[in-house]
């Protein structure tokens, strides 16, 4: 008897579709729950939503890492993702050049304008498909 073997892209799309699932069930569980809060401010109930937001935004995190890992870049998610994330690697870099010694401030300066450069051409690519579309 024949066994059946998965594709890598039927696995990485099962893999971004189970991320996905646990994100839209987090953000269902947290809603609940903040409408509870609204109702009765109890504690336990701010604690746990509190608790809940953390995790969704890890949900959020693990999802948007699963798609630039595992997606493929002609799908709809995978680039507002990479410029997500880029943005946030360019924030991180903006803050850490002033931190800096003046030698390495030069080329960690240098980099962070490239990488600006990056970001902007994408997001102008996205927005030429989005009006391509529409």
């Amino acid at each position: 008897m024949s066994e059946i073997v998965p594709s890598q892209s039927s696995i990485a799309d099962s893999l971004i579709s189970s991320r996905l699932l646990v994100l839209q069930s987090k953000r269902l569980i947290l809603a609940s729950l903040e409408r509870r809060l609204q109702r009765r401010a109890l504690d336990s109930l701010r604690d746990r939503v509190r608790s809940l937001r953390e995790e969704t935004a890890n949900a959020q995190e693990r999802y948007s890492a699963s798609i630039l890992r595992w997606g493929s870049p002609e799908g709809p998610e995978y680039w507002p993702r990479l410029v997500e994330t880029a943005d946030r690697l360019y924030t991180k870099m903006r803050r850490a050049v002033v931190e800096m010694p003046p030698a390495e401030r030069y080329q960690l300066a240098a980099e962070v304008e490239m990488l600006e450069v990056l970001v902007e051409g994408w997001r102008k690519s996205i927005r030429a498909s989005v009006t391509a579309v529409a």
